[in-house]
Protein backbone atom coordinates (compact mmCIF):
# COMPACT_ATOMS: atom_id res chain seq x y z
CA UNK A 1 0.00 0.00 0.00
CA UNK A 2 1.37 3.67 -0.42
CA UNK A 3 -0.10 6.96 0.96
CA UNK A 4 -1.96 9.20 -1.68
CA UNK A 5 -2.91 13.21 -0.89
CA UNK A 6 -5.79 14.24 -3.02
CA UNK A 7 -7.77 17.38 -2.12
CA UNK A 8 -8.32 17.14 1.50
CA UNK A 9 -8.12 14.19 2.17
CA UNK A 10 -5.12 11.43 3.11
CA UNK A 11 -5.75 7.51 1.43
CA UNK A 12 -4.19 4.63 1.32
CA UNK A 13 -4.28 2.70 -2.17
CA UNK A 14 -2.67 0.17 -3.86
CA UNK A 15 0.62 0.17 -5.35
CA UNK A 16 0.96 1.33 -8.60
CA UNK A 17 3.10 2.90 -12.02
CA UNK A 18 3.64 6.75 -10.99
CA UNK A 19 1.87 8.45 -13.86
CA UNK A 20 -0.38 5.69 -14.83
CA UNK A 21 -4.15 4.27 -14.27
CA UNK A 22 -4.54 0.91 -13.98
CA UNK A 23 -5.07 -1.00 -17.60
CA UNK A 24 -7.69 -3.17 -16.16
CA UNK A 25 -9.24 -4.43 -12.84
CA UNK A 26 -6.94 -6.30 -12.02
CA UNK A 27 -6.28 -5.85 -8.17
CA UNK A 28 -9.01 -6.48 -5.43
CA UNK A 29 -8.94 -3.03 -4.76
CA UNK A 30 -8.90 -0.70 -7.31
CA UNK A 31 -7.70 3.00 -7.67
CA UNK A 32 -7.00 4.67 -10.66
CA UNK A 33 -4.59 8.02 -10.33
CA UNK A 34 -5.96 9.38 -13.75
CA UNK A 35 -9.71 10.05 -12.62
CA UNK A 36 -8.23 12.83 -10.15
CA UNK A 37 -9.63 15.22 -12.48
CA UNK A 38 -12.90 13.28 -12.86
CA UNK A 39 -12.70 13.76 -8.97
CA UNK A 40 -11.88 17.27 -8.58
CA UNK A 41 -14.71 18.07 -11.29
CA UNK A 42 -17.46 16.37 -8.78
CA UNK A 43 -16.11 18.11 -5.48
CA UNK A 44 -16.18 21.51 -7.58
CA UNK A 45 -20.16 20.14 -9.19
CA UNK A 46 -21.83 19.06 -5.67
CA UNK A 47 -20.29 22.48 -4.29
CA UNK A 48 -22.28 24.36 -6.78
CA UNK A 49 -24.98 22.13 -5.96
CA UNK A 50 -25.30 23.05 -2.90
CA UNK A 51 -25.39 27.20 -3.62
CA UNK A 52 -29.16 26.14 -5.23
CA UNK A 53 -31.32 25.71 -2.37
CA UNK A 54 -33.91 23.93 -5.37
CA UNK A 55 -31.65 21.37 -5.79
CA UNK A 56 -31.90 19.94 -2.07
CA UNK A 57 -28.69 17.55 -2.18
CA UNK A 58 -28.97 16.16 1.71
CA UNK A 59 -27.37 12.51 1.15
CA UNK A 60 -24.86 11.43 -0.99
CA UNK A 61 -23.84 7.99 -2.15
CA UNK A 62 -20.68 7.16 -3.93
CA UNK A 63 -21.96 3.70 -5.11
CA UNK A 64 -18.74 2.00 -5.64
CA UNK A 65 -16.23 3.41 -3.67
CA UNK A 66 -13.10 0.98 -3.88
CA UNK A 67 -10.35 2.57 -1.80
CA UNK A 68 -13.35 5.03 -0.55
CA UNK A 69 -11.27 8.17 -2.39
CA UNK A 70 -14.03 10.07 -3.93
CA UNK A 71 -16.66 9.91 -0.98
CA UNK A 72 -14.53 10.49 1.59
CA UNK A 73 -13.95 13.60 -0.18
CA UNK A 74 -17.32 14.49 -0.28
CA UNK A 75 -17.28 13.77 3.19
CA UNK A 76 -14.06 16.19 4.10
CA UNK A 77 -15.03 18.83 1.27
CA UNK A 78 -18.54 19.30 1.15
CA UNK A 79 -20.14 21.32 4.10
CA UNK A 80 -23.76 20.49 5.07
CA UNK A 81 -24.09 16.75 3.70
CA UNK A 82 -24.26 13.57 4.75
CA UNK A 83 -21.92 10.66 2.81
CA UNK A 84 -22.76 7.40 2.48
CA UNK A 85 -20.41 4.88 0.70
CA UNK A 86 -20.93 1.03 -0.16
CA UNK A 87 -18.85 -1.62 -1.99
CA UNK A 88 -19.44 -5.41 -2.35
CA UNK A 89 -15.22 -5.86 -1.94
CA UNK A 90 -14.09 -7.35 1.44
CA UNK A 91 -10.53 -5.78 0.81
CA UNK A 92 -12.46 -2.70 -0.27
CA UNK A 93 -14.87 -1.94 2.62
CA UNK A 94 -11.95 -3.20 5.06
CA UNK A 95 -9.94 -0.48 3.74
CA UNK A 96 -12.18 2.07 3.27
CA UNK A 97 -13.03 1.53 7.18
CA UNK A 98 -9.57 2.53 7.65
CA UNK A 99 -9.30 5.50 5.71
CA UNK A 100 -12.43 6.93 7.00
CA UNK A 101 -10.55 6.31 10.26
CA UNK A 102 -7.50 8.27 9.14
CA UNK A 103 -9.44 11.48 7.81
CA UNK A 104 -11.45 11.76 10.79
CA UNK A 105 -14.56 11.53 8.55
CA UNK A 106 -17.97 11.04 9.11
CA UNK A 107 -19.06 8.87 6.63
CA UNK A 108 -20.39 5.36 6.47
CA UNK A 109 -20.25 2.71 4.13
CA UNK A 110 -21.93 -0.29 3.85
CA UNK A 111 -20.98 -3.68 2.83
CA UNK A 112 -23.06 -4.86 -0.18
CA UNK A 113 -23.49 -4.31 -4.06
CA UNK A 114 -24.52 -1.24 -5.28
CA UNK A 115 -27.79 -3.08 -6.64
CA UNK A 116 -28.94 -4.59 -3.17
CA UNK A 117 -27.98 -1.36 -1.08
CA UNK A 118 -30.34 0.97 -3.87
CA UNK A 119 -33.27 -1.53 -3.58
CA UNK A 120 -33.10 -1.73 0.33
CA UNK A 121 -32.40 1.80 0.45
CA UNK A 122 -34.59 3.31 -2.41
CA UNK A 123 -35.73 7.29 -2.92
CA UNK A 124 -32.98 7.80 0.10
CA UNK A 125 -30.33 9.66 -1.66
CA UNK A 126 -30.22 13.28 -3.62
CA UNK A 127 -27.22 11.97 -5.09
CA UNK A 128 -25.95 9.25 -6.44
CA UNK A 129 -22.32 8.51 -7.90
CA UNK A 130 -22.16 5.37 -10.79
CA UNK A 131 -18.11 5.34 -11.53
CA UNK A 132 -17.21 1.47 -12.85
CA UNK A 133 -14.50 0.21 -14.39
CA UNK A 134 -15.78 0.26 -18.09
CA UNK A 135 -19.52 0.36 -19.00
CA UNK A 136 -22.45 1.94 -16.68
CA UNK A 137 -24.60 0.03 -18.23
CA UNK A 138 -24.95 -2.96 -15.27
CA UNK A 139 -25.40 0.14 -12.58
CA UNK A 140 -27.03 3.20 -13.72
CA UNK A 141 -30.58 1.86 -14.14
CA UNK A 142 -31.24 1.07 -10.71
CA UNK A 143 -29.44 4.92 -10.01
CA UNK A 144 -31.88 6.28 -11.95
CA UNK A 145 -34.82 4.41 -10.67
CA UNK A 146 -33.87 5.08 -7.22
CA UNK A 147 -32.45 7.99 -6.76
CA UNK A 148 -34.79 10.84 -5.18
CA UNK A 149 -37.23 12.72 -7.31
CA UNK A 150 -35.16 16.01 -8.35
CA UNK A 151 -32.29 14.23 -7.15
CA UNK A 152 -28.87 13.73 -9.55
CA UNK A 153 -26.84 10.78 -10.66
CA UNK A 154 -23.51 10.95 -12.08
CA UNK A 155 -22.50 8.62 -14.01
CA UNK A 156 -19.23 7.83 -15.81
CA UNK A 157 -18.44 5.60 -18.87
CA UNK A 158 -14.75 4.56 -19.88
CA UNK A 159 -15.57 2.13 -22.50
CA UNK A 160 -14.95 5.28 -24.83
CA UNK A 161 -13.46 3.22 -27.96
CA UNK A 162 -17.13 1.52 -27.79
CA UNK A 163 -19.28 4.69 -27.65
CA UNK A 164 -16.75 6.68 -30.23
CA UNK A 165 -17.03 4.27 -32.93
CA UNK A 166 -14.40 1.47 -32.40
CA UNK A 167 -16.76 -1.35 -31.78
CA UNK A 168 -20.03 0.15 -33.82
CA UNK A 169 -21.64 -3.41 -32.78
CA UNK A 170 -20.70 -3.87 -29.27
CA UNK A 171 -22.51 -0.19 -28.95
CA UNK A 172 -25.64 -1.22 -30.66
CA UNK A 173 -25.47 -4.18 -28.13
CA UNK A 174 -24.67 -2.55 -25.14
CA UNK A 175 -26.22 1.21 -25.40
CA UNK A 176 -28.89 0.71 -28.41
CA UNK A 177 -27.33 3.19 -30.78
CA UNK A 178 -25.36 3.34 -33.70
CA UNK A 179 -21.66 5.28 -32.97
CA UNK A 180 -19.68 7.61 -35.73
CA UNK A 181 -15.82 7.09 -35.38
CA UNK A 182 -15.24 11.21 -36.83
CA UNK A 183 -14.13 13.90 -35.69
CA UNK A 184 -17.07 14.19 -33.83
CA UNK A 185 -16.80 11.13 -32.06
CA UNK A 186 -16.38 11.53 -28.15
CA UNK A 187 -19.28 14.34 -28.90
CA UNK A 188 -20.97 11.45 -30.30
CA UNK A 189 -20.24 9.22 -27.68
CA UNK A 190 -21.39 11.43 -24.92
CA UNK A 191 -24.32 12.17 -26.11
CA UNK A 192 -24.97 8.60 -27.39
CA UNK A 193 -24.40 7.85 -23.33
CA UNK A 194 -27.03 10.50 -22.31
CA UNK A 195 -29.35 9.05 -24.98
CA UNK A 196 -29.21 5.73 -23.39
CA UNK A 197 -29.69 7.58 -19.74
CA UNK A 198 -33.02 9.18 -21.23
CA UNK A 199 -34.49 5.99 -22.79
CA UNK A 200 -33.50 4.17 -19.35
CA UNK A 201 -35.04 6.63 -16.88
CA UNK A 202 -37.89 6.82 -19.34
CA UNK A 203 -38.79 3.16 -18.71
CA UNK A 204 -40.07 4.26 -14.97
CA UNK A 205 -41.58 7.16 -16.10
CA UNK A 206 -38.65 9.49 -15.04
CA UNK A 207 -37.32 12.10 -16.69
CA UNK A 208 -33.28 13.13 -16.59
CA UNK A 209 -31.89 16.37 -18.05
CA UNK A 210 -28.18 16.69 -18.33
CA UNK A 211 -26.69 19.54 -16.53
CA UNK A 212 -22.69 18.78 -16.92
CA UNK A 213 -21.16 16.12 -18.97
CA UNK A 214 -17.63 16.22 -20.83
CA UNK A 215 -15.17 14.26 -22.13
CA UNK A 216 -11.85 13.68 -20.76
CA UNK A 217 -9.14 11.85 -22.75
CA UNK A 218 -10.13 8.55 -21.17
CA UNK A 219 -13.61 8.87 -19.62
CA UNK A 220 -17.11 10.29 -20.35
CA UNK A 221 -19.12 11.69 -17.74
CA UNK A 222 -22.46 13.48 -17.24
CA UNK A 223 -24.73 14.63 -14.41
CA UNK A 224 -28.13 13.84 -14.47
CA UNK A 225 -31.15 15.44 -12.88
CA UNK A 226 -34.01 13.03 -12.24
CA UNK A 227 -37.61 13.84 -12.09
CA UNK A 228 -40.89 12.01 -12.02
CA UNK A 229 -43.38 11.79 -14.41
CA UNK A 230 -44.11 10.36 -17.56
CA UNK A 231 -45.23 13.71 -19.49
CA UNK A 232 -41.66 15.11 -18.45
CA UNK A 233 -40.08 11.66 -19.62
CA UNK A 234 -41.88 12.19 -22.90
CA UNK A 235 -40.89 15.54 -23.06
CA UNK A 236 -37.30 14.18 -22.97
CA UNK A 237 -37.23 11.64 -25.39
CA UNK A 238 -38.31 14.37 -27.94
CA UNK A 239 -34.69 15.58 -27.32
CA UNK A 240 -32.97 12.45 -28.95
CA UNK A 241 -32.21 11.80 -32.81
CA UNK A 242 -30.21 10.83 -35.40
CA UNK A 243 -27.89 12.49 -37.92
CA UNK A 244 -26.11 11.61 -41.23
CA UNK A 245 -22.76 13.06 -41.30
CA UNK A 246 -21.52 14.14 -45.05
CA UNK A 247 -18.19 16.10 -45.85
CA UNK A 248 -16.78 18.50 -43.10
CA UNK A 249 -21.34 18.45 -41.23
CA UNK A 250 -23.97 16.96 -40.59
CA UNK A 251 -27.36 17.25 -40.52
CA UNK A 252 -30.46 15.82 -38.09
CA UNK A 253 -32.26 12.83 -40.19
CA UNK A 254 -34.92 10.67 -38.48
CA UNK A 255 -33.08 7.62 -40.60
CA UNK A 256 -29.50 8.93 -39.84
CA UNK A 257 -26.87 6.23 -39.78
CA UNK A 258 -25.75 7.47 -36.26
CA UNK A 259 -27.71 7.58 -32.98
CA UNK A 260 -30.15 8.08 -31.81
CA UNK A 261 -28.30 10.51 -29.58
CA UNK A 262 -29.18 13.18 -27.48
CA UNK A 263 -29.22 16.64 -29.35
CA UNK A 264 -30.36 18.89 -26.20
CA UNK A 265 -27.70 21.13 -24.12
CA UNK A 266 -25.04 19.50 -22.22
CA UNK A 267 -24.42 22.32 -19.52
CA UNK A 268 -26.37 24.33 -17.11
CA UNK A 269 -25.50 27.80 -16.82
CA UNK A 270 -26.84 28.54 -13.52
CA UNK A 271 -24.71 25.37 -12.33
CA UNK A 272 -21.44 26.70 -14.42
CA UNK A 273 -21.86 30.15 -13.19
CA UNK A 274 -21.31 28.54 -9.26
CA UNK A 275 -18.62 26.41 -10.14
CA UNK A 276 -14.81 27.36 -9.37
CA UNK A 277 -11.51 25.39 -9.96
CA UNK A 278 -10.74 22.27 -7.31
CA UNK A 279 -7.19 20.91 -7.42
CA UNK A 280 -6.21 19.47 -10.99
CA UNK A 281 -9.30 21.38 -12.01
CA UNK A 282 -8.15 24.13 -14.72
CA UNK A 283 -9.92 27.64 -15.08
CA UNK A 284 -9.44 27.29 -18.90
CA UNK A 285 -11.83 24.44 -18.89
CA UNK A 286 -14.82 26.22 -16.85
CA UNK A 287 -14.61 29.07 -19.21
CA UNK A 288 -14.91 26.70 -22.18
CA UNK A 289 -18.08 25.40 -21.19
CA UNK A 290 -19.61 28.34 -20.48
CA UNK A 291 -18.50 28.97 -23.69
CA UNK A 292 -20.36 26.42 -25.69
CA UNK A 293 -23.62 26.94 -23.36
CA UNK A 294 -26.49 27.21 -25.96
CA UNK A 295 -24.43 26.66 -28.75
CA UNK A 296 -25.73 23.86 -31.49
CA UNK A 297 -25.28 20.54 -30.81
CA UNK A 298 -22.03 18.82 -32.47
CA UNK A 299 -19.08 21.00 -33.44
CA UNK A 300 -16.91 21.32 -36.22
CA UNK A 301 -13.49 20.93 -37.04
CA UNK A 302 -11.13 23.17 -38.64
CA UNK A 303 -8.39 20.97 -39.92
CA UNK A 304 -11.25 18.68 -41.05
CA UNK A 305 -12.40 21.50 -43.21
CA UNK A 306 -9.56 22.96 -44.01
CA UNK A 307 -8.41 19.46 -45.35
CA UNK A 308 -11.67 18.84 -47.16
CA UNK A 309 -10.87 22.03 -49.08
CA UNK A 310 -7.20 21.79 -49.16
CA UNK A 311 -6.79 24.50 -47.51
CA UNK A 312 -4.17 25.42 -44.73
CA UNK A 313 -5.86 25.40 -41.26
CA UNK A 314 -6.86 29.10 -40.32
CA UNK A 315 -5.95 30.34 -36.61
CA UNK A 316 -9.05 29.56 -34.86
CA UNK A 317 -9.87 32.11 -32.70
CA UNK A 318 -9.57 34.41 -35.97
CA UNK A 319 -12.32 31.83 -37.64
CA UNK A 320 -14.72 32.37 -34.32
CA UNK A 321 -13.76 36.32 -34.42
CA UNK A 322 -15.11 36.24 -38.23
CA UNK A 323 -18.21 34.11 -37.54
CA UNK A 324 -19.33 36.57 -34.35
CA UNK A 325 -18.56 39.23 -36.96
CA UNK A 326 -20.81 37.83 -39.34
CA UNK A 327 -23.44 37.46 -36.19
CA UNK A 328 -23.48 33.87 -35.74
CA UNK A 329 -22.98 32.31 -32.74
CA UNK A 330 -19.69 30.50 -32.32
CA UNK A 331 -17.37 29.47 -29.76
CA UNK A 332 -14.39 26.98 -28.83
CA UNK A 333 -15.60 23.43 -27.56
CA UNK A 334 -13.79 21.65 -24.98
CA UNK A 335 -13.57 17.88 -27.22
CA UNK A 336 -10.40 19.36 -28.99
CA UNK A 337 -8.44 22.53 -29.61
CA UNK A 338 -9.37 23.20 -33.60
CA UNK A 339 -13.36 22.51 -32.96
CA UNK A 340 -15.84 24.81 -33.36
CA UNK A 341 -19.48 25.48 -32.51
CA UNK A 342 -21.90 27.51 -34.36
CA UNK A 343 -25.38 28.26 -36.39
CA UNK A 344 -23.62 29.08 -39.44
CA UNK A 345 -24.52 27.65 -42.49
CA UNK A 346 -22.16 24.90 -43.70
CA UNK A 347 -21.96 26.94 -46.95
CA UNK A 348 -21.14 30.03 -45.27
CA UNK A 349 -18.42 28.28 -42.82
CA UNK A 350 -16.46 27.12 -45.94
CA UNK A 351 -16.84 30.64 -47.15
CA UNK A 352 -15.20 31.76 -43.72
CA UNK A 353 -12.73 29.28 -43.84
CA UNK A 354 -11.51 30.03 -47.04
CA UNK A 355 -10.94 33.55 -46.26
CA UNK A 356 -9.72 33.53 -42.96
CA UNK A 357 -7.19 31.04 -44.26
CA UNK A 358 -5.61 33.20 -47.34
CA UNK A 359 -5.73 36.05 -44.97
Amino acid sequence: MKTVREGKVEISVPEYQEGLGPKTKDKEVFYNPAMELNRDISISFLRACSERNDLGLEKLLDGMAATGIRGIRMDKELEGMKVYLVDISDASYELIQKNIEKNGASAKVFHQSIEKHLIENRYMYDYIDVDPFGSPILYYPLAARYVSHGGIVGVTATDTAVLSGTYPKTCWRRYSSWPKNNWCRHENGLRILISYCVREAARYDRSVRPILSYYDGHHLRTYLKVEEGAERADEALTELTNYEFTGFGWEEKGNGDTGPMWKGGLFSESILKEMEPVGSMDGALLETWKEEVGKPSLFYDSNIISKEMKLAPPPLYDLIDELRGRDWRASRTHFTSTGFKTDAPEEEIGEIVSAVSSG
